[in-house]
């Protein structure tokens, strides 16, 4: 008898193996989700805070749009979520000031009540990670900015 194995231990030992890897494919798929939560949460994090200083600060200088590049923090706001048609328009003018939000992929998007008062960014054709949006007063007409991360 030596040497022989018995049908129910071979039967164990498979079921055992089935087990244990179903149990590390859920381990894994688990993971990947909370992967994926973090990373959307941090995406959301980073808009919203871009979008808090964009709309409630001044920048830095508060006079920044008579001397863009000297900026050290682009700021929109006369007071908070009461916005300034001239910083808007020299915003439009270099986006590329957005930079120092390491936003990576974003599309920034201020509407006021009849046109679009500044569109910068890529707006890709992929879903964003996240998307904040806001209600603005852009010196006395009503608006909404919009803020897409990827």
């Amino acid at each position: 008898m030596l040497g022989q194995t018995k049908f129910e231990f071979i039967f164990t030992v498979v079921i055992f193996a089935i087990i244990i890897f179903f149990a590390v494919s859920q381990i894994n798929i688990l993971f990947t989700a909370i992967k994926t939560d973090a990373e959307t949460d941090a995406s959301k994090s980073i808009a919203t805070n871009a979008m808090i200083v964009l709309l409630e600060d001044k920048g830095d200088p508060t006079d920044w749009e008579n001397d863009p590049p000297s900026a050290q923090r682009i700021g929109l706001a006369i007071k908070p979520y009461f916005l300034s048609r001239r910083k808007i328009q020299e915003l439009n003018n270099s986006c590329d000031l957005l930079d120092n939000y390491n936003l990576k992929g974003y599309y920034l998007e201020i509407l006021n009540s009849t046109q679009v008062a500044l569109s910068c960014g890529y707006n890709m054709t992929s879903a964003p990670s996240a998307i904040v949006f806001r209600h603005v007063l852009i010196e006395g007409d009503i608006g909404n900015v919009t803020l897409k991360v990827w």
